[in-house]
């Protein structure tokens, strides 16, 4: 709990230095909580831990002491039960039941919703809190340690979004898991603005980053070409008031708009067609997006099927393509905002900035 309160004091100090903006900045609290910084044992869960969402089970779940599959059962969930909800990490929710604190798989979780939507982000959403460009080339760590093994690998000139930076490692998310990048290799670092409404034209208000494999294979080359084409599509102002359809802006999905053949994911089936990768895009977009419930309003999403996309978290992908696969928001802030959508060398950055 040591490194939720060093994250905790830094955000409360903003707090006492915005003054008027504190009942915002508890969204960032709540979600700085819910950044993987969940305790690594339900044991060491403070009792007084706030429920800050429900949800329903999809199946029978065993109820784990620790977030692992092979970790002590201290309890058993049913489909269709109800379930509150303390925190989460990439892979796990961290519940309490009857019989006390617990880890369920968040794959097996569906029907999420807030307790306190004005004082909590969106399930799933979580804020980032800086933004770096890639010095020189390096990885993403699966622990704090460049002798040890790597999620991937990033090339100089990457623009990525990092959760924080403690002990010379920047946090990233990384598809279902949690990556660490050396803060040495890491350069033009800029903060997050802790509300839009502090936030000054030009400001950044919220970022988010994936990461997409890089091997040059025909169908994954097609890929790659369609994640860049429909970032230089999505990157646009937004007015107040307006909305944005995200087939509207980046199709149609065809080769006269630029795509390539690559895989499509399609009701938890991948099959061929032009524009597979733009869903990555579309995904990476909407958690950037959810970061900002204030002054963003997700008219429509619809998830790629049961098991989502696991180039993020479950429960935060975003399908398009279709009349019925589309991301459309719109901008309820009193003022214009930026999209900024970069995808380099396995990196797809999405950016919000204040106009």
């Amino acid at each position: 709990m040591q490194r939720s309160l060093r994250i905790f004091s830094s955000v409360f100090l903003c707090a006492a230095l915005l003054g008027s903006a504190l009942p915002a900045l508890a969204i960032d609290i709540a979600s700085t909580f819910n950044s993987g910084l969940t305790p690594t044992s339900a044991a060491t869960a403070p009792a007084e831990m706030p429920v800050l969402y429900t949800g329903v089970m999809l199946r029978d779940m065993t109820v784990r002491e620790t977030p692992d599959r092979e970790a002590k059962a201290i309890d058993t969930v049913r489909p269709n039960e109800k379930i509150n909800i303390c925190s989460f990490t990439p892979e796990w929710v961290l519940v309490r039941t009857d019989k006390g604190m617990g880890y369920i798989l968040r794959v097996q979780v569906t029907n999420v919703e807030p307790v306190n939507p004005s004082a909590t982000l969106p399930y799933g959403a979580v804020k980032h809190l800086q933004i770096a460009t890639v010095a020189t080339d390096t990885a993403v760590y699966t622990t704090q340690d460049t002798a040890g093994s790597a999620w991937a690998n990033l090339k100089a000139g990457s623009r990525i979004s990092l959760w924080y930076i403690q002990d010379g490692w920047a946090k990233v998310p990384f598809q279902r898991g949690i990556g660490f990048v050396p803060v040495s290799a890491l350069t033009d670092l800029t903060p997050v603005s802790p509300t839009a409404e502090y936030a000054q034209p030009g400001d950044l208000i919220s970022a988010f980053t994936s990461f997409y494999d890089t091997k040059q294979t025909e169908l994954n080359s097609g890929r790659i070409v369609n994640i860049s084409v429909a970032c230089g599509l999505i990157s646009n102002v937004l007015q107040p008031g307006e909305k944005f359809s995200f087939n509207d802006v980046a199709g149609p999905y065809n080769r006269l708009t630029g795509y390539m053949p690559a895989p499509v994911l399609y009701e938890g089936t991948t099959m061929a067609g032009y524009g597979g990768g733009t869903c990555q895009v579309s995904t990476t977009l909407y958690n950037t997006l959810l970061q900002v419930p204030q002054g963003i309003t997700i008219v429509h999403r619809r998830p790629h099927g049961p098991s989502g996309a696991k180039y993020v978290p479950h429960g935060v992908d975003a399908a398009v393509g279709t009349p019925t696969q589309n991301l459309i928001f719109e901008n309820a802030y009193p003022f214009p905002v930026r999209i900024d959508a970069y995808a380099q060398d396995g990196a797809l950055f999405v950016a919000l900035y204040k106009i």
